[in-house]
């Protein structure tokens, strides 16, 4: 069942090739942020307006079986949503070697960046997400869609905290002119999936009801509930078999939403939670000063509730060792006569839904300055100027490698060396390219699902180096508790490097 749950990569080939266009129409294209099974994401810029936009860039000699008909499926599904919950396709232009999929650019990064491991956020915070993530599922729903497809990947913020459903690759319709279809295809992530679409026989709608479930379960205890909902899952079964959940975490949730989890959860597809019961939901309809007709109304507030809440300092979950892929825990090193700055990296992959920024500012001189405020400074700051807050700040809070990322006063070379020492006891398969002051990391996590990303090095000011850890691909849960885990293999070593979580 696992293989149907994966995607292969775009050809090496294609990507060399997507990656030396420049331009398209009236958008500047900038850095390749993300490859997929079938396309290659890049970040684009209108050269009029100045707005910024996602771009898909699907080549016609994509391999992949079925290609055009799959392009042509998600380009009608997406084009046709319009909610402010759902990311805005802008255009779809095709030339000569490659389709180009326009999409709204999402400032604010991944919601789940905000989540703290195993902790989770406060009922207030995931009730306005779950709200905003239910309206969208809503109208979708309306028009016939399911995604298909709900994991935290997928749940984007723009740069007010808004959440933002995206990537439509695996949507299809359920429902046409009052007509439900069964679906029978299996897909998306493990651990968000209903039951029944391991069997290969499901509703789009109520598929989509149950990972709404899960995602609520996450954002609230800060893990997902199993890796698979079958029962080769010791946790999977025990739920099933628990009628009151009054067992770890699950006895940490208060009883409204733990009953509303239940129903959205119910093994028993034709017994779970539509969404008209659900707006019914006492939990769904409970009291919250930061929601005013589904957006919330203080961001700035938002923004510092969710800082207050996210532990950078004391890194202290232990990461899981991760199965063993490929090669299994080894890395490797690529000299400096083997890479160029300008080549992409041979020995990994990326993968992306829709572009995490991270990677667009990089490479900008600035950056160590601009992301080396610490977060109490922020959080003090947010609180007493609401009213001065504005997408520069909200996009700056929101920053992801901000969350994954230490500084340190020793050289680039043995920062380098001690990640590499860090990564092989903790059986990380990675590659190292030592010319261009990166590790690019490959494994999967605790749940068995892909986890891809690379850890770069900056300067910061004369005497600082930042190092900050970029996901492409994976769980953002998972990629902090990868973090955690390295930082503390870098603390425990013999002779550790200065290391610091601010400046």
């Amino acid at each position: 069942m696992q293989k149907h749950l994966s995607a292969p990569s775009l050809p090496e080939q294609s990507q060399t090739a997507t990656q030396l266009i420049e331009e398209v129409g009236p958008y500047q294209l900038g850095e390749t942020i993300g490859i997929g099974s079938y396309a290659l994401v890049r970040l684009a810029t209108h050269k009029t307006s100045g707005t910024k936009a996602a771009v898909k860039i699907i080549p016609k000699d994509s391999p992949t079986a079925g290609i055009a008909k799959t392009v042509q499926k998600e380009l009608t599904i997406h084009r046709g949503l319009r909610h402010r919950n759902i990311s805005r396709f802008l255009e779809s232009r095709e030339e000569s070697e490659c389709v180009y999929f326009f999409v709204e650019y999402a400032a604010g990064g991944e919601l789940f960046d905000k989540i703290e491991p195993d902790i989770g956020i406060d009922e207030d915070l995931a009730h306005i997400y779950f709200v905003q993530l239910l309206a969208g599922v809503n109208y979708m729903h309306s028009k016939g869609v399911s995604h298909r497809d709900l994991k935290p990947e997928n749940i984007l913020l723009d740069a007010s905290g808004t959440l933002k459903i995206s990537d439509f690759g695996l949507a299809t319709v359920f429902k046409h002119q009052g007509k439900s279809r069964v679906l029978d295809s299996p897909c998306g992530s493990a651990p968000y999936v209903a039951p029944e679409v391991l069997q290969e026989e499901y509703h789009g709608d109520t598929v989509d009801i149950w990972s709404c479930g899960v995602i609520l379960y996450v954002m609230l205890i800060g893990n997902t509930p199993w890796e698979l909902p079958a029962t080769t899952s010791e946790e999977f079964d025990r739920y099933q078999k628990s009628k009151e959940l009054d067992f770890e975490p699950w006895d940490r949730l208060q009883k409204p939403v733990k009953k509303l989890l239940k129903g959205m959860m119910s093994i028993n597809a034709a017994k779970r939670y539509t969404i008209r019961y659900i707006l019914k939901d006492e939990w769904y309809n409970r009291r919250n000063d930061l929601l005013t007709n589904g957006v919330c109304n203080d961001p700035a507030l938002l923004a510092s509730r969710l800082l207050e809440n996210i532990d950078t300092c004391s890194p202290v979950v232990a990461y899981s060792q991760p199965v063993q892929i490929g090669g299994g825990g080894g890395g490797g090193r690529v000299d400096d006569d083997e890479a160029s700055e300008l080549a992409p990296a041979k020995d990994y992959r990326y993968f992306a839904s829709q572009p995490a920024r991270n990677n667009e500012r990089a490479s900008d001189s600035s950056l160590g300055t601009r992301i080396g405020i610490s977060w109490q400074d922020e959080v003090i700051e947010l609180s007493q100027q609401p009213t001065q807050l504005n997408e520069t700040t909200i996009y700056e809070v929101f920053s992801s490698e901000r969350l994954t990322r230490f500084f340190s006063t020793s050289s680039p070379m043995a920062i380098l060396d001690a990640l590499e020492s860090a990564m092989m006891d903790n059986l990380i398969p990675h590659t190292m390219h030592l010319q261009l002051q990166k590790v690019a990391i490959s494994t999967t996590d605790q749940r068995k699902c892909f986890l891809t990303g690379e850890v770069k090095l900056a300067s910061y000011g004369e005497d600082l180096q930042l190092v900050m850890f970029v996901k492409s691909r994976g769980d953002p849960l998972e990629w902090k508790r990868l973090f955690k885990a390295l930082v503390v293999a870098l603390q425990e070593m013999e002779n550790p490097i200065d290391l610091r979580m601010n400046p």
